[in-house]
């Protein structure tokens, strides 16, 4: 198994502690541990096993191994694996939204809305956080491998232009600086998924030519 820390995470922990909001990063890093202990879990119930796990500058993020028995060309069994994904995925957010009806009742409101903006976070639709993850497997069901990474790649671009828009409008309202640097932060992330995506595109390409001439051979 591997592990890695992202010195990132210092980073953001010092910008943080500049804007005076280290304890709110200190609660949300604590709330995205126990959101991927839920993956963690449910991976492991689910029968996979780990292959790494990464402690990032807004979470942590596991990878599980593929099953060689499930993952093959075989429809049925290439899906039945993406639901399992999916499940994985979906748990993250599910265990947030659970504390954060906990501590409603509890009245601790700071807890709240700390673990109801890593759920909303961790939906929205861009790889490789839990919603766009949940997107892409959903699109591989559908459409196949290939353009299930081109649509996702599209969506990604789009939505995180939404949301840099709409940030940029909260920056003004909220002064909040911290604001920017997730933002900037999260584009890093799109940008190395369009750089992905790429190599990706090349391999599928040059594969689908060489299916193309096998099947003129024949």
């Amino acid at each position: 198994m591997e592990f890695k820390i992202d010195i990132k995470i210092f980073l953001m922990a010092i910008i943080f502690l500049i804007v005076n909001q280290i304890d709110m990063y200190i609660l949300f890093m604590l709330f995205a541990i126990i959101h991927e202990c839920f993956h963690l879990l449910t991976g492991i119930i689910l029968g996979y096993k780990v292959k790494s796990i990464r402690i990032m500058a807004l979470g942590i993020s596991i990878a599980f191994k593929e099953r060689e028995e499930e993952y093959n060309t075989k429809i049925k069994k290439s899906n039945f694996n993406n639901l399992k994904k999916i499940i994985i995925l979906i748990m993250g957010p599910v265990s947030n939204i659970l504390i954060a009806f906990l501590f409603l009742f509890l009245d601790m409101a700071e807890v709240v809305y700390i673990n109801v903006l890593i759920a909303i976070f961790n939906l929205l639709p861009i790889y490789p956080l839990d919603g766009g993850q949940i997107l892409n497997r959903v699109l591989r069901i559908v459409y196949g491998n290939f353009e299930a990474y081109k649509i996702t790649n599209s969506i990604n671009n789009i939505i995180m232009s939404i949301i840099t828009a709409l940030a940029s409008i909260g920056i003004l309202y909220t002064k909040n600086l911290a604001i920017i640097f997730i933002i900037i932060f999260m584009w890093y992330l799109i940008i190395k998924e369009n750089r992905k995506y790429k190599e990706i595109s090349k391999y599928f390409k040059y594969f689908h030519k060489l299916d193309k001439k096998s099947n003129y051979n024949i």
